[in-house]
């Protein structure tokens, strides 16, 4: 007869399994940044909030926050970020938005939605169907 923690072990790695299948379904870009003079240019920023399934606002918000300076979006879906960012720099900014406003922490899946509802904004996971508050 197995243990609770022999089953508790066995329930984790079944869904680390799953959540690494949903993972590489998801292809999601590496930033193209290019930097001229005092600005950095994203400029494949609109085919990654796309494939996040992310409003473009809410994460230059987070993103901004995460890298300490502005940043605008222009009509064509490209980023000015106001100073110079290295690649590694945004790319751990966006892993930081990945991991808080995309990954479920339930399942680790990347097929969430955010709802607002009153002041307090959910990630609600369409694969195991968790609602969690993010910040």
């Amino acid at each position: 007869m197995q243990t609770y923690f022999d089953l508790i072990n066995r329930i984790k790695d079944y869904l680390r399994k799953d959540s690494s299948v949903v993972t590489q379904r998801l292809n999601i870009p590496a930033p193209d940044v290019i930097i001229i003079g005092n600005r950095t240019f994203w400029r494949n920023f609109k085919t990654i909030a796309d494939t996040l399934r992310r409003d473009p606002k809410h994460m230059i918000m987070i993103i901004a926050k995460e890298l300490g300076t502005a940043m605008i979006i222009d009509e064509e879906g490209k980023v000015i970020i106001f100073g110079k960012k290295d690649v590694a720099s945004i790319k751990n900014a966006l892993n930081y938005y990945i991991k808080l406003y995309v990954t479920c922490p339930v399942c680790g899946s990347l097929d969430t939605k955010l709802v607002k509802e009153r002041k307090i904004t959910f990630l609600v996971c369409e694969a195991c169907g968790a609602r969690s508050p993010v910040g």
